[in-house]
């Protein structure tokens, strides 16, 4: 895949990596940037077990199921499941919950006129699983004009974690 930019073509880009237009006239230009990325919170507490108990209910023995129906007082204790009637009962302090540590991408997305920045995206919050903007500019024939995506992150990193659709064109 080549990294550089035509005039008012699309670019999609995989991944990280820097990709170049140069100005052969003078005039206004934009810049239009679309990336996603993997981006989720994290859920439960990311450990082994997150400490939510399956429940294990109240009866058991011979009442069981029945007990409820001893009386307006009484009503139905539980599914009868108790460990005295040789049930083994699930822990109270087991998980019924996926946990899972979240993903945040650090992806940084700079739009550079002969090296110097004209526009930095902001940085992509926990939920955000994309970023999207349009920028810009005056240039010169002969700047050259560069989109750069990179990425401290381990994720942004693996192939075809963020995938972009880049493009420059002339005017507002």
């Amino acid at each position: 895949m080549a990294n550089y930019l035509r005039l008012n073509e699309n670019q999609v880009w995989g991944g990280l990596g820097t990709l170049t237009y140069t100005v052969d006239a003078d005039g206004q230009y934009n810049v239009r940037v679309q990336s996603s990325f993997p981006s989720w919170p994290s859920q439960g507490n990311a450990k082994a077990g997150s400490g939510q108990g399956l429940g294990a209910g109240a009866g058991g023995g011979g009442e069981g199921f029945t007990k409820g129906d001893q009386g307006t007082g009484e009503g139905g204790v539980g599914q009868g499941f108790g460990a005295t009637n040789g049930y083994q009962q699930p822990p109270s302090a087991g998980s019924n919950q996926t946990s899972f540590a979240g993903v945040q991408s650090v992806l940084s997305i700079v739009v550079n006129k002969n090296g110097s920045p004209v526009f930095t995206a902001e940085s992509p919050d926990v939920v955000q699983g994309g970023i999207q903007f349009k920028t810009s500019f005056s240039a010169s024939d002969g700047d050259s004009i560069t989109v750069v995506l990179s990425s401290a992150g381990a994720t942004d990193n693996q192939l075809n974690s963020v995938l972009s659709n880049i493009s420059i064109s002339q005017g507002l």
